[in-house]
């Protein structure tokens, strides 16, 4: 962590037995527990007169001291802006946030009132994600009614916000040019750093988004003989292609419907194509891990002998998250996912994200970009 010395500012030991409600005229009862964290872990400081100011307007260089305690950033040298001179408090804080800024510009503007968008976007590059990280391209559009309000440089950085529940809506709204109050710093990055700690779980409720309830069982509702159709009109491989007569074979006989688990299938595999580190050789068409794996190269990930067992393993692993009985020989990931408290509770689709991908619109995504356009043939 950084060693600054910086005058005005109270050292932690004196502001960790502020109150919230001694520091703010304000009631942000809401915040206690978010505040008390920012606080007790020196992301927030308050002046020296001991006040917090949480509903004052968060400044550029208020938001580079707070991420970059809140993810021990660390200085770079080379950074400069036209605009500081070295002397200023956060000036090792812009150098070390530069980095993480969309579009920095050569001026640092420290007073400068910090927008949503912005915040939102530095978090996500501060918090280690990238705009690679985003899973559906169009979560902001289809979800809320001011999404043409967020600027472009922000648009995809924004994506993987709402996506990963760093930010939420407000009744459809994402209002992403309003400036943050610094109270809702505190909630943000106790939120995401909680997250990662392993303290905190998040549901499909907090993205934020209209929630719809698409059943992963039941008979399907769409024929092989369309899906077919989808998969050749988004220029599927010829494995993809065969692979759909396993898909309806074995959605028949467990229950579960086929043109769900193509769907996601489609997802994993890009259609087949694959391309990343699961091998068409590998027959694993959802991108299942072995046992125990934590990496993703490609020893990590299951093979099966043929493509009628690569299907059957990927109704088997689903069939522990929806809790039906496995057909034949299970791999070991399946008993994996038996032994989590949640095993055999997920019916949705939507429900998949957060647990069989760590995206939240994981599930979200199948449905609009895959399940809603098969349907279409």
């Amino acid at each position: 962590m950084l060693k600054r010395t910086i005058a005005f500012l109270l050292s932690l030991s004196a502001f960790a037995t502020l109150s919230v409600t001694a520091c703010a005229k304000e009631s942000y009862d809401w915040a206690k527990t978010e505040v008390s964290y920012c606080q007790k872990n020196g992301i927030m400081t308050g002046d020296d007169k001991g006040n917090l100011n949480l509903g004052g307007t968060l400044t550029r260089a208020e938001m580079a001291k707070m991420l970059t305690e809140a993810f021990e950033l660390e200085p770079d040298g080379d950074v400069t802006f036209g605009d500081l001179k070295g002397e200023e408090w956060y000036y090792e804080y812009a150098q070390s946030i530069k980095g993480c800024m969309t579009a920095p510009g050569l001026n640092f503007y420290p007073n400068e009132a910090v927008t949503r968008e912005e915040f939102a976007s530095t978090l996500v590059l501060a918090s280690g994600l990238k705009p690679s990280s985003l899973c559906n391209l169009r979560i902001l559009t289809d979800n809320f009614k001011d999404a043409d309000k967020v600027s472009a440089k922000y648009k995809t950085l924004l994506s993987v916000a709402v996506e990963r529940a760093y930010y939420r809506g407000d009744d459809y709204f994402l209002r992403p040019t309003d400036t943050l109050k610094r109270v809702e710093v505190c909630a943000m990055l106790y939120r995401v750093l909680e997250k990662k700690n392993g303290n905190l779980t998040f549901t499909r409720l907090d993205l934020g988004v209209p929630q719809t309830n698409t059943p992963i069982m039941g008979e399907s509702t769409i024929s092989m003989d369309s899906a077919i159709e989808w998969a050749k009109a988004n220029n599927a491989s010829d494995l993809f292609i065969d692979a759909a007569q396993y898909y309806w074979k074995y959605g028949e006989l467990m229950g579960i419907r086929p043109e769900v688990l193509y769907a996601q299938s489609a997802r994993e595999t890009g259609f087949g194509n694959y391309g990343g580190r699961v091998l068409p050789e590998m027959n694993n068409f959802a991108g299942i891990k072995k046992y125990g794996a934590v990496g993703d190269a490609t020893e990590d990930h299951e093979t099966f002998q043929t493509r009628e067992d690569g299907v059957r393993g990927h109704f088997n692993h689903m069939a522990a998250y929806v809790g039906v009985e496995p057909i034949g020989e299970v791999h070991g990931r399946y008993k994996s996912v038996k032994s989590l408290s949640w095993a055999g509770t997920v019916k949705y689709v939507e429900d998949l994200g957060g647990k069989w991908c760590p995206d939240l619109y994981y599930g979200f995504a199948i449905v609009i970009d895959s399940l809603n356009e098969m349907e279409k043939y």
